[in-house]
């Protein structure tokens, strides 16, 4: 095997890619981990002039078991499952349900409003819409003639 003597240069890095993953790098696990794996909930996220809206799916879950909380731009969503493999008086042959606690944690741009969060839960999604600072929504502004 013949070694080249070529010095590999590094890649240049997308300045976009770089803003979107610090902005939502945590809430696109095919790109920066798996959900799979820690057991959080699929997340979807849009946008429009006034609010960010996040929808996690939570199936099976009472709205007792959700909570939701935001702290300097960042939502956190933990909910717990609660393990039916211990009733007593079955055999299980499979279990592919997760159960315990799980949480998904969510960083939004400074934009994102403290006050005014909302969130729904139905049909085993959790709806949070998060107000965009009236400060930062787009102000149309009326062109007059003299």
């Amino acid at each position: 095997m013949q070694k080249s003597n070529q010095a590999t240069l590094p890649q240049p890095r997308d300045p976009f890619q770089t803003l979107f993953s610090r902005l939502f790098g945590d809430t696109l696990p095919e790109f920066y981990g798996s959900t799979e794996s820690s057991g959080a909930p699929r997340t979807n996220i849009s946008e429009n002039d006034s609010a960010y809206e996040l929808s996690f799916e939570l199936p099976g879950l009472e709205e007792a078991d959700i909570h939701v909380h935001m702290q300097d731009h960042t939502l956190t969503v933990t909910a717990e499952r609660k393990d039916q493999g211990e009733e007593t008086g079955k055999r299980w042959h499979r279990i592919e349900h997760r159960y315990g606690r799980f949480a998904r944690t969510i960083s939004l741009p400074q934009d994102a409003a403290n006050a005014g969060i909302e969130a729904v839960y139905k049909n085993g999604v959790l709806t949070v819409t998060v107000p965009k600072a009236p400060e930062s929504r787009p102000t149309k502004i009326q062109v007059r003639t003299n």
